[in-house]
């Protein structure tokens, strides 16, 4: 359950498409507009919260980088296809794909959105949970690799709010 991938080739019913180049490219990028726009709605808010963004996705990219350069395992589309589909950055494809880098940072910024409250819960997880799922459907990543996203956003939103509490209440 954790390797789980679906018994078809979506990726490969994806790329018979006209538009499919760009579909893939939207589909994969979007979630990352998704969060500057709650970036920009989080630090509209108020200011100090730059600096915990600013934090969690140091810390999460190199936690990242760092998992996915020490390859547990490869992505899943690599057993059905040898290469990385047409659109997307070679480099960032051809790694490892634990943990997943779009599942931590939106373990983390959903976690902002209910500790500030500045959007709907609902409505965040509406955009989010559909671009993750198409992740694990076209062989981007196992579920394995999804819920390691959510552990390590979720470790690193806790060491934040902890910072954060210890330095406001004055040390």
């Amino acid at each position: 359950m954790l390797f789980w991938q679906p018994p078809f080739d979506l990726l490969k019913i994806i790329n018979k498409f006209r538009y499919s180049t760009a579909l893939m490219i939207f589909l994969n990028y979007f979630i990352w507009v998704f969060f500057v726009f709650v970036s920009f709605l989080l630090v509209f808010k108020d200011f100090n919260i730059f600096w915990q963004l600013l934090f969690t996705t140091f810390f999460g990219e190199l936690i990242e980088k760092y998992g996915k350069n020490h390859a547990l395992w490869k992505r899943p589309f690599f057993k059905r296809h040898s290469h990385v589909p047409t659109g997307l950055v070679e480099s960032w494809y051809e790694t490892g794909s634990f943990p997943s880098g779009h599942t931590l940072k939106a373990t983390y910024f959903f976690l902002f959105v209910l500790q500030y409250g500045i959007i709907s819960p609902i409505i965040f997880l509406a955009i989010v949970i559909p671009l993750l799922t198409f992740r694990v459907l076209v062989g981007f990543h196992y579920p394995i690799d999804m819920l390691g996203g959510v552990f390590f956003g979720f470790i690193l939103w806790f060491v934040v709010k902890m910072i954060t509490t210890y330095v406001s209440s004055g040390f």
